[in-house]
């Protein structure tokens, strides 16, 4: 009887592990940097750059209006206002999807007996191969975030940041809410003003 017991608690723990190992997303990889001689209360306003670098495997796309509504969206919560231009700090961003191809080759050599003398059974059953392919290709997608505030006065950043992750299918269809939990994240670290 105890032994059943302990079985099945078993069993549910490693499906628990299991299913949060399946629905967990990628973790991403973060990197800020401010400025530890700027006073950031001297700053009210902002300004977002007007010829942001955001391509996907170097083709411009539509992503720009989501990471400028993310940015903005952001900034705004934190205590900073948005002006047309002219603001006392300037965001430039950057966002780049690109991918990685891994191909596995799992070739496997001719066998010793079919060299040599076994060599003219091709006559009979038709070339024999060298070796027979065989291997997996796998492509994976990376989305990089880039965000510099930058003291527009000083024409000097005050504070940078990285943010970086693999991608999953789920981030295709809604690639908006990516783009702004990534943004979310990235500018956590800003200070307010």
């Amino acid at each position: 009887m105890m032994h059943l017991r302990h079985s099945g608690f078993l069993f549910a723990l490693i499906s628990a592990f299991l299913l949060s190992a399946c629905t967990t997303a990628p973790t991403p990889h973060i990197q800020s940097h401010a400025d530890k001689d700027t006073d950031f209360s001297a700053y009210q306003t902002f300004s977002l750059t007007s010829s942001p670098e955001v391509s996907v495997y170097g083709e411009p796309t539509p992503f720009t209006q989501d990471m400028a509504d993310a940015i903005a969206h952001e900034l705004s919560k934190k205590g900073y206002q948005q002006v047309p231009s002219d603001g006392d700090l300037f965001i430039n961003f950057r966002l780049e999807i690109d991918n990685d191809v891994e191909a596995f080759n799992n070739a496997v050599p001719v066998t010793p007996d079919r060299v040599g003398y076994y060599r003219s059974w091709s006559s009979l059953y038709g070339p024999l191969p060298q070796e027979r392919e065989g291997g997996t290709t796998r492509i994976t997608y990376t989305g990089v975030i880039n965000i510099d505030v930058v003291d527009r006065e000083a024409n000097h950043a005050v504070w940078q940041g990285v943010y970086q992750r693999a991608l999953t299918a789920d981030d295709e269809t809604g690639h908006s809410k990516a783009i702004e939990q990534a943004v979310k994240s990235l500018l956590f670290s800003l200070p307010s003003p």
